[in-house]
């Protein structure tokens, strides 16, 4: 018979040890070491630009350093691949979008190793952009009119670029409705398409606004028109498609979310939403991202998890219906 005082007391350390699980364990331990954001797109694109937004005030109230990788090319689904494939420490976290969460598992690209469904947990909503229709200063064409009459007479003989899911949708969407025949040049993030569209190496696309700014007012692009109900706020002199004689394209406008691959310990990705959701919610980070055409839409976990599963089958639908593939 062991003592009541020893059984006391073994009974207490028994309850403490069992208080003392590993996930409550990784809640007070977590971060202890340097976190690792993964992009799926390159420096300089509107991913780079959100992920700059939120990383620095973060790393202040985690007190550790968040490191930036890059990791574009595939539609985003390289990233993507990254994150789905990493340890579930908390350590490894992807800064993702509708390229690798929706559009490319809904049918766009192929060959796809990771299950959105399965292989990633959704820590919150980040922020959603808008798109324009750019041409190259060294083209005529000064509206949509005039890009799609410059196409029709040099069928065959004229490029347009991509460098992320939004150009490929809005871009490819408006070539076949129209009957164009135009080569689409892919890149693997929107910068590089937007220096060789300034060039002339080619004439048209379709990018984010954030992308796009700085080169629309150094006047080094030409801005024709904004594929939206509405004209933007950082572009009020440009027509809309209706009112420059087109209809509105279904929204292919782009999403992003905050994740981590899957087991990752509850009490991690609860602190990784609150610390988040706060930042984005300031009028400094919110109106920061506004001038760069991004809208910051922080969101709970199971809002997050929940638009995924609703935007990949509204993905996979509009895939299944324009036929649109990732080169």
């Amino acid at each position: 018979m062991i003592p009541y005082r020893r059984r006391a007391l073994s009974g207490l350390m028994a309850g403490i040890a069992a208080s003392v699980t590993p996930s409550s364990f990784a809640q007070s331990s977590w971060p202890n070491r340097p976190i690792k954001l993964v992009l799926p797109f390159g420096p300089g694109s509107a991913s780079d630009v959100l992920a700059r937004s939120f990383t620095e005030p973060l790393s202040q109230v985690l007190k550790q350093p968040i490191v930036i990788e890059y990791r574009p090319g595939a539609n985003s689904t390289i990233g993507t691949t990254q994150i789905a494939r990493s340890p579930a420490d908390g350590y490894t976290l992807g800064l993702l979008t509708n390229s690798g969460l929706a559009a490319s598992p809904g049918g766009m690209s192929e060959g796809l190793t990771y299950d959105t469904l399965k292989d990633f947990s959704y820590i919150t909503l980040v922020a959603s952009l808008s798109y324009v229709f750019l041409a190259s200063t060294t083209v005529p064409a000064k509206t949509l009119r005039e890009a799609v009459d410059h196409i029709r007479a040099n069928p065959g003989k004229l490029s347009y670029g991509s460098g992320n899911t939004g150009g490929i949708s809005f871009m490819g969407h408006f070539v076949k409705t129209n009957g164009l025949s135009i080569a689409h040049v892919q890149y693997k993030s929107v910068p590089p398409a937007i220096t060789d569209l300034a060039a002339g190496h080619v004439q048209y696309a379709v990018a984010d606004i954030s992308s796009a700014q700085s080169m629309i007012q150094a006047g080094k692009i030409r801005p024709l028109a904004v594929p939206t109900p509405q004209r933007h706020p950082l572009l009020p002199d440009v027509p809309t498609y209706a009112e420059a004689g087109f209809p509105t394209p279904p929204d292919f406008s782009g999403w992003w979310v905050l994740t981590a691959p899957a087991g990752v310990p509850g009490e991690i990705l609860d602190r990784a939403n609150r610390e988040v959701v706060a930042i984005l919610k300031t009028s400094e980070v919110r109106e920061s991202l506004l001038r760069r055409g991004i809208t910051a839409i922080p969101s709970s976990r199971e809002e997050a998890t929940s638009y995924q599963r609703e935007q990949l089958q509204v993905w996979t639908k509009m895939v299944a219906e324009t036929g649109l593939k990732a080169d």
